[in-house]
């Protein structure tokens, strides 16, 4: 007996043009949704990372202050130079310096001071050397805040010192040095070198922050406040151009990195994240109740 197979075909039915472009817009509108969300989720996360790594250079200044005497690196402009014997420091105690065996001597840049604190070999024989060294590794990671623009800046936080890329401001009437009357024009206050045992306020006390270069990018640009008044806050260095103190620089200010915010690092070893506004900057200070000597 013979059985028939009857082949049963069936059609299928394809996707008109008009259904993939419904399909299409669906997803692209998705994506528009979407990626808002997904940006300010990775901003977010690259402003705790930064945060973070100022939470590690303050232990790092810390940690140095410790092992030093009490005397955190120094910034900005060292009046008197930078030799040890100019820094008061012929015994190299309180700071860092870098030079070949037998010297000259000079001090070396925060970051390169900060360098061996944050468990970084570094060559300190030449500035050459130095500064290769810090622009790379766990120095470099931790001083470009990943929310900065794509390989951070490069500024000066000392001169002639050795500096590397740094996404960070910081201090210099706490980090520096300046006295009533000198180059610097320090009026009714003397600036504490770097002493953390001097710092009066240390919760509120900044020692650094997201911040450019005065002036725009450049080696020779620095990356510090200053303090030409007494009392001064970090809401009058954002005001300078019109406040009533000469205060810092409202150039150190970037207020696109974390969308109108900035992340603060405190004496105290705190960092906190605030709005860049008048008001919320006045309670944060730079040289409040700094003494006159």
């Amino acid at each position: 007996m013979r059985f028939k197979f009857s082949t049963v075909s069936r059609s299928r039915r394809a996707f008109t043009l008009v259904e993939l472009l419904v399909v299409i817009g669906i997803i692209a509108l998705l994506i528009s949704i979407l990626l808002p969300a997904l940006s300010k989720a990775r901003e977010s996360a690259n402003q705790i990372k930064c945060g973070a790594n100022q939470k590690q250079i303050l232990m790092a200044l810390i940690l140095h202050a410790n092992e030093h005497r009490g005397y955190m690196p120094l910034v900005g402009q060292i009046e008197p130079g930078t030799t040890p014997v100019a820094c008061q420091d012929p015994n190299q105690q309180k700071y860092d310096y870098y030079g070949p065996s037998g010297g000259p001597f000079n001090l070396m840049s925060i970051m390169g001071s900060l360098a061996p604190m944050l468990g970084q070999e570094i060559r300190t024989d030449s500035v050459a050397n130095l500064e290769k060294d810090i622009q790379q590794g766990t120095v470099r990671k931790l001083f470009v805040c990943p929310s900065d623009r794509e390989g951070g800046r490069f500024g000066a936080t000392v001169g002639g010192g050795g500096n590397g890329y740094n996404s960070y401001a910081f201090n210099e009437p706490a980090l520096g040095w300046g006295d009533p009357g000198g180059v610097n024009a320090v009026r009714n206050h003397s600036r504490l070198r770097g002493h953390a045992t001097r710092f009066p306020h240390s919760s509120t006390l900044m020692l650094l922050t997201d911040g450019a270069p005065r002036g725009g990018d450049g080696a020779g640009n620095w990356q510090v406040y200053w303090d030409h008044d007494k009392d001064c806050s970090l809401g009058d260095a954002f005001r300078q151009a019109g406040g009533s103190k000469d205060c810092g620089s409202t150039e150190l200010f970037d207020k696109t990195r974390h969308n109108g915010r900035i992340s603060i690092g405190f004496a105290d070893g705190h960092v906190e994240n605030v709005v860049i506004s008048g008001g919320d900057l006045d309670k944060i200070n730079l040289n409040a109740d700094f003494p006159l000597n």
